[in-house]
């Protein structure tokens, strides 16, 4: 398999897919895997310039190697250059254009094979409250947690509600922003805080949520995707001492850990079960991860689905892999495998439906 890696892109995250780019750049120059040859790396700078570079010998440079190395492309050359060069894409693009639908749509529209995923799915993964809405309504076991969806245009509509239906310490979210990005934990509602919280999201975000806080413990489960066959990989629990997980805790190094010990049996084959669903009807390409948190009164909360998890080498997805005996050579190569199935199906489609003349004699 020719292999091309894109990385970088215009969103908050910017800097963890670089991290996640020179981890597999790593792992890839490590592995001994004859299937899987690095071909070309491309690249999305903050500001939207397009670098492309071709390898000679298959070794793939660290990021600031290969930003010495490569060539200035416009933007708009992308999907050219793409389907030109003809390789699969492995994506680790995150949050705007990587996790947001827009990616998804220009491989499809264009044809490009990469593991770029459904691009109903990656939307749905960028919008934390239709996410909610809908994993809510998938799953009746999952409790919802109490939330307003507040959006810019119609602050004051938002903020009056909010004051009437939350009480107590709530939790401020942007609703399209990963990364935990400006996630704040208010002990009590005011109108002048909300006011305050809206100016400093309004540069990122057209709305954001407000959430009653849950207090319990925060797990999260990690999915393979094989054609339509799902599998969980190990369950990890987060012990997080401060009880809140936000952005300045998930960059802390100490802040909190991952344990993968055993849990009760039951509450594991409930979070398995949650997981498998919305996995499957969310159509995630190859693998995704998918965060709760449980009360003292074992509830399950549902918090949100990751389409490209965190893939550097602290992040939790490859040590669930790594605890499950794989690698993520393993997903590249199962993300290749998922494409070819995917893109049957697609040329099939086309060919019935270019069969139907509708409205015509």
């Amino acid at each position: 398999m020719q292999l091309a890696l894109m990385y970088g892109g215009r969103s908050v995250e910017h800097d963890w897919s670089i991290a996640m780019y020179n981890h597999i750049a790593d792992v890839l120059n490590d592995a001994v895997d004859p299937n899987i040859s690095p071909a070309f790396v491309y690249y999305i700078g903050r500001s939207g310039d397009f670098l492309r570079l071709a390898l000679n010998d298959n070794r793939l440079p660290k990021h600031d190697e290969f930003t010495a190395r490569a060539e200035t492309y416009s933007l708009t050359s992308l999907a050219f250059t793409l389907k030109n060069d003809g390789n699969f894409v492995f994506s680790l693009l995150q949050g705007q254009d990587g996790e947001d639908g827009q990616i998804q749509a220009l491989a499809q529209f264009y044809d490009i094979p990469g593991s770029f995923g459904d691009k109903t799915a990656a939307m749905l993964s960028a919008d934390k409250y239709f996410q909610g809405l809908i994993a809510n309504r998938l799953c009746p076991e999952l409790t919802p947690i109490p939330t307003i969806h507040v959006s810019q245009c119609d602050l004051d509509a938002g903020i009056a509600e909010c004051l009437r239906h939350l009480t107590g310490p709530c939790v401020l979210k942007p609703n399209t922003l990963g990364g935990s990005f400006l996630t704040e934990c208010v002990d009590n509602l005011s109108e002048e805080g909300l006011r305050s919280y809206s100016e400093r999201v309004a540069a990122y975000d057209a709305s954001f949520l407000v959430q009653q806080r849950i207090v319990g413990t925060e797990y999260t489960c990690g999915v393979l995707v094989n054609r339509h066959e799902v599998t969980v990989l190990p369950v990890a629990r987060i012990d997080n001492p401060s009880g809140f997980l936000g952005y300045d805790q998930k960059t802390q190094t100490g802040s909190y850990v991952v344990e993968f010990h055993e849990i009760e049996n039951s509450l594991q084959n409930r979070i398995f079960s949650i997981s498998t669903k919305i996995a499957r009807e969310f159509r995630l390409h190859t693998f995704g991860r998918l965060d709760f948190i449980v009360d003292d009164h074992q509830r399950v909360y549902f918090f949100e689905v990751n389409v490209v998890p965190g893939l550097t080498a602290e992040s939790i997805f490859p040590r669930m892999l790594a605890k499950a005996g794989l690698d993520l050579c393993h997903v590249i190569r199962l993300a290749a495998s998922n494409e070819i199935y995917h893109r049957y199906r697609e040329d099939v489609r086309k060919i019935e439906t270019s069969r139907i003349h509708y409205g015509t004699r």
